[in-house]
């Protein structure tokens, strides 16, 4: 892999710029990799720096976009449009991660602009203000007349009016507005700041306030207005000197409402709405004192040392560390991330959005306090901006996040952990479809940092580079403090119900196992796969599913046409009337959700508290802490839930857990499904025995002969490596290849199909020109209307990736087909897939 070229980072200009570049570069939130000139305008002069948001004009639109590039001349013949706005005044973004956010769009063929858009926090787009407030040093400053004229002007507009935002202080100043000089002022610690937010969202709270506006009034007049006021006089001098919450006034000033309304009309006094944040999401106890460290075991120490030599020296490698669940990987992160620390670096953790638990967040806040920020999904725009503007700010050195984490704003960044490194969740789904692991990976080879990949359950493509020693392996195969990992037993429901008359959820085994672990007072974990709702065909008599003859995937189940299709090689065969294997009747399957097993634990147990973990019961924060609270005091039995269960949680009393369908993910249509179930069951197997009590896992399958059981049981990763990686190199699929996806979307049938036979056409010859690259299909793609839009897949495989990404620039550089992908068509480029329904 190329590391991103990191541009020189040049040392802040000057308030006065001789010679300031005429002409910048910009890009745009849009599926297009060219940069567009813009005209500086003289007011702007010496402001526009690399990095920085840009207001321009965009056809008959105004739109944002970032500056990339400045230059002195642009080509001729092309009329020349000027920069309207600086939204912030300062870079927003780094010119380290343009560079990164450049790569990312050359290799997974997006605008760049849609890269950094990712990049960048939404809350920078919130409908809010920045305020600014002077500051003693400020009033010093302005007393002393100690700083040049522009920075006076600034200060002094402040004073007249005791607060303003970046508006209002530009229309008092005009042309003589600076905003490098306001960010520099803010900086110096002339000028403070606060974030007053004008858009309405459920995690603020709706607070008025209330302060004076003088506007230049002597004592005197004052004193003549509030003559004979003597409730507005208290009320003035109440707020003399600061913002006060309505509340707070109701306490101390019982009917302050008239008066305030009075000061209000004699312009002396003035309300505003602002939105409190409830609660920041790390609150730092004041008393706070940092959680030891955990004695390391011999092989923590063993896989630490390495560790320790890369990240002092600072070395780029690239450490696959490979541990089983509750062997203590994190301790051993936690222990690299403070040695970053230690060397004045910073550091960013990613873990899958899944994983950032409550459990995840205290943890690392129990070790570090505030020195920790945190970026996932769940904030709203506006905390992901403040959290997003600690790290900016150099007010903390970890992130703790999910996938856009890895464009954290860092300096200086000495180590980035991928936990979890398996997880498909690293890979974006929509455009920019890029992953986190690789990104993460070119971020650190530029910055010259070390990354640690770790998993119980290393991906397919991470295990062989770490056996060919592009990756440098750790190990640790024990748990710590000499617990055992959970005996795994596998239940063939076939039997259950053929021999057993048993046609519940719940096979007998995991029925009795519960009813002890109820009687013990112990914790039990359910499990059921969310994403079983993908159909296929399976005997009910046998359980025997209908695979590709060419490829080790499931056929897929096309009701229109009653026919099997794979699509991956396009193979097709009539619905069978039979089973192939015992002659039994074959039906089309489709698996229950966790609403009704939840419904049917009830029935079983109603006596047991039980809750339910999912996307529709998890709908905010408060609900997976209340649910981490209610588990960790024991007021939860039975705890049911999809892969929100399997990941990120840490509960010694769980010790059974009950996989209710494995079957469900193992037969998606996808080449990775064997891969991702031993992943999954993997994962959820090592919830139990994390106590005391051993852990016991119970796994209904309705075709436990597959061979991926057999690995589970004997947690024997490196059999089930050996297995997997043989036929992906039989089948040529990746490691041993790579991947990319053309994806078509129409509204209409014809025209798709019309789009779709025209992009193989473009396709062929060049692909006929290329060799060692494969043109697979086109095909429809499994799920082929969503949203009423229909949808084709073609699939590029090639050991070249150079030759790859080269054949898939030339395709959509073809003017045909830059007309074709407007309106009603649209082509989406996938590298390196990770989903292909």
């Amino acid at each position: 892999m190329t590391p991103p070229t990191v541009a020189r980072q040049n040392s802040l200009p000057s308030e006065e710029m001789p010679q300031a570049p005429a002409y910048a570069q910009v890009v745009f939130n849009l599926p297009l990799k060219e940069a567009f000139t813009y005209g500086i305008p003289k007011e702007f002069q010496g402001q526009v720096r690399i990095g920085t948001r840009v207001r321009a004009p965009f056809g008959p639109r105004r739109i944002t976009g970032t500056v990339v590039g400045l230059t002195d001349s642009f080509e001729e013949g092309f009329e020349l449009k000027l920069i309207e706005d600086l939204p912030d005044g300062v870079p927003v973004i780094s010119e380290e991660l343009l560079a990164l956010t450049r790569w990312v769009a050359d290799y997974y063929n997006a605008g760049w602009g849609e890269v950094i858009k990712a990049a960048l926090p939404g809350g920078l787009d919130e409908d809010h203000h920045e305020i600014f407030y002077l500051t003693g040093a400020g009033e010093t400053a302005l007393a002393q007349r100690s700083l040049p004229p522009n920075a006076l002007k600034i200060l002094l507009a402040i004073q007249n009016k005791t607060s303003l935002n970046k508006k209002q202080i530009q229309k008092a100043l005009h042309k003589q507005f600076s905003a490098y000089t306001l960010a520099q002022l803010v900086k110096q610690g002339h000028l403070s700041s606060e974030v007053r937010i004008h858009k309405k969202s459920v995690a603020y709270t709706n607070d008025k306030k209330a302060c004076l506006t003088l506007d230049n009034r002597t004592p005197e007049d004052i004193e003549k207005l509030l003559k004979r006021s003597p409730k507005q006089r208290e009320l003035l001098d109440f707020l003399t000197g600061r913002e006060v919450l309505i509340s707070e006034l109701a306490r101390h000033i019982p009917g302050y409402s008239a008066p305030l309304r009075e000061l209000k009309r004699k312009r002396l006094a003035q309300t505003f709405a602002v939105k409190q944040e409830r609660a920041s999401i790390l609150e730092t106890d004041p008393e706070w004192n940092p959680e030891a460290p955990q004695v390391f075991t011999d092989e923590q120490q063993t896989v630490f040392n390495p560790l320790v030599q890369s990240i002092t020296a600072s070395e780029h490698k690239t450490f696959l560390l490979h541990g089983v669940t509750g062997s203590g990987k994190t301790e051993v992160y936690m222990r690299a991330i403070q040695k970053a620390l230690d060397a004045a670096k910073t550091a960013i953790m990613l873990v899958p959005e899944i994983s950032l638990t409550p459990q995840t967040v205290n943890r690392f806040q129990r070790r570090f306090g505030s020195n920790v920020a945190i970026l996932h999904s769940g904030l709203t725009d506006i905390e992901r901006y403040l959290e997003w503007k600690k790290i900016r700010e150099e007010q903390v050195s970890i992130v703790v996040g999910a996938r856009s984490a890895v464009f954290a704003p860092f300096k200086n960044l000495g180590v980035l952990i991928i936990d979890e490194e398996h997880d498909t969740s690293y890979k974006q789904d929509s455009v920019p479809r890029y992953h986190a692991r690789e990104t993460a990976i070119a971020r650190a080879q530029a910055a010259g940092a070390v990354v640690i990949l770790g998993s119980a359950t290393p991906s397919l493509e991470s295990y062989r580079k770490a056996t060919t020693g592009e990756y440098h392996y750790l190990t640790l195969t024990e748990r710590i403090g000499d617990r055992l990992l959970p005996v795994i037993r596998i239940v063939d429901m076939r039997r259950e119900r053929d021999e057993a008359k048993n046609y519940s959820i719940f096979s007998i085994p995991l029925k009795q196992a519960m009813i002890d672990r109820l009687e013990q007072r112990e914790q039990i974990f359910l499990f059921l796969n969310r994403r079983g709702t993908a159909n296929y065909v399976v005997c009910r008599k046998c359980g025997f599913v209908f695979d590709c003859l060419r490829c080790s995937v499931s056929l897929t189940f096309h009701g229109n046409s009653k026919t099997l299709r794979c699509h991956y090689c396009d193979f097709n065969a009539p619905m069978p009337k039979a089973c192939t294997e015992c002659g039994g009747e074959v039906i089309r399957f489709s698996g229950f959700g966790t609403q009704k097993l939840e419904e049917e634990t009830r029935a079983l147990f109603p006596k047991a508290r039980i809750k339910r973990m999912d996307r529709d019961t998890m709908r905010t924060r408060a609900s997976f802490e209340n649910v981490y609270k209610e588990m960790r005091a024991g007021d939860i039995d039975i705890l049911i839930g999809t892969q929100m269960i399997t990941k990120g949680h840490h509960f010694p009393n769980v010790t059974l857990v009950g996989v209710v369908y494995a079957d469900l993910s193992l037969h998606i249509p996808d080449f990775r499904s064997s891969e991702r179930t031993f992943q999954l069951l993997t994962q959820v197997a090592g919830r139990a025995g994390r106590g005391k009590v051993p852990g016991t896992v119970i796994v209904q399958a309705h075709n436990p002969d597959h061979y991926v059981f057999d690995f589970v049981t004997r947690h024997d990763y490196n059999g089930f490596f050996a297995k997997e990686i043989g036929l992906r190199e039989q089948l040529n699929y990746p490691p041993f290849t790579r991947l990319v996806a053309l994806e078509i979307e129409s509204e209409t049938e014809p025209e798709g199909e019309h789009a779709v036979n025209h992009l193989q056409q473009v396709l062929s010859e060049p692909v006929r020109q290329a060799p060692g690259i494969e043109l697979l299909g086109p095909s429809r793609a499994a799920l082929y209307r969503i949203n009423n839009r229909f949808r084709w897949h073609l699939i590029l495989r090639s050991k070249d990736t150079e030759r790859l990404q080269s054949l898939v620039a030339q395709c959509l550089a073809n003017q045909q087909l830059r007309k074709l992908a407007t309106g009603k068509i649209r082509i989406t480029v996938d590298v390196d897939p990770m989903n292909l329904l």
